[in-house]
């Protein structure tokens, strides 16, 4: 008898073995400490939303008012201390830029840890211009961010903000026929447009999704960056009572206290490319990556999120 328990545990041990093998394939996600989102993907995330094919199919604060370069990004402000404040507020928690003079540089890092380039804030020489942000890094989507004054940026139409006032208030339920990307229905405003930063609208999914070995499509989620927005933007001054309260229960949200899938992290090492499961909480704004353990279960929730702004007589979203 104990002999065939030897044979049993052996045969266990080997099945184990060739499927723990088959887990670590490339292709599939481990659990390892390389899950970090690299510097660059973190900082333009906040600055634009890319399409699926890694071209930038929205802005997401100010706007490009140079049609010939899509890398450049113009921003609205009244100082050179607020356009500080401003760049400061775009990066990681926690980071700290080297300062020299009115010169701020950011060292990024990518998953590895090793160098991807800098992000330099300093004052301008340009005419019209109050300072200015160069990304120097290889695959950086937007290169130049100009802080303009808030008197020479462009107006738009007043028939265009009373619309917005009318149908993109905070709080406003829109309804999204054309699917770009990232669902269509019902949606509500969490912050309206201004020309600093684009309007937010959100839509949340009360079904929990299950983790498993071969569900690894996370469809239409967004940024780590842009989900964080969300949970900031829901949590400034009144607007947690106002929309979570008032609106959460009567359309079906969750509870913001739980993971919120967000775009899959993409890591390259030395086995090849691995993909990673990441989250937001939205209560707290923690982000994090799942652990993909092999007697692990997951779960997450969804949030559809949207940005949006005036262009000419429409609005446009993305």
């Amino acid at each position: 008898m104990n002999l065939i328990m030897k044979k049993i545990a052996l045969l266990l041990c080997a099945a184990l073995a060739l499927f723990a093998c088959r887990k670590a394939d490339p292709e599939i996600p481990v659990n390892e400490d390389s899950g970090k989102l690299s510097d660059l993907e973190f900082f333009q995330d906040g600055l634009v939303r890319l399409d699926d094919s890694g071209n930038i199919a929205g802005y997401n604060i100010g706007e490009n008012l140079n049609e010939a370069d899509p890398s450049e990004l113009s921003y609205p402000v009244d100082s050179y201390q607020e356009a500080l404040g401003v760049f400061l507020s775009w990066l990681p928690d926690g980071v700290q830029p080297a300062v020299s003079g009115k010169t701020y540089t950011w060292e990024m890092t990518d998953e590895e840890n090793q160098s991807e380039g800098q992000v330099v804030f300093s004052d301008s020489t340009e005419p019209g211009i109050l300072a200015a942000v160069t990304v120097n890094a290889e695959n950086a989507k937007v290169r130049t961010v100009k802080f303009i004054p808030t008197s020479a940026w462009p107006k738009n139409s007043s028939s265009m903000e009373e619309y917005l006032a009318d149908y993109y208030f905070l709080g406003a339920t829109v309804w999204i026929n054309e699917d770009r990307g990232f669902g269509t229905g019902e949606f509500i405003v969490i912050r309206e447009w201004t020309p600093q930063e684009n309007g937010l609208m959100i839509q949340m999914e009360g079904e929990k999704y299950e983790q498993a070995w071969n569900s690894y499509n996370t469809g239409k989620a967004s940024s780590i960056n842009t989900t964080q927005t969300v949970s900031k933007v829901l949590h400034q001054g009144s607007n947690y009572e106002y929309i979570v309260n008032k609106y959460g229960k009567s359309k079906g949200w969750p509870s913001l206290d739980h993971r919120y899938l967000t775009k899959n992290i993409k890591h390259g090492g030395f086995l090849g490319t691995s993909t990673y499961n990441t989250f937001v909480n939205l209560e707290t704004g923690e982000d994090g990556k799942f652990d993909n353990n092999l007697f692990t279960s997951q779960s997450w929730y969804r949030v559809f999120i949207y940005w949006f702004r005036p262009d000419g007589d429409k609005i446009i979203y993305w």
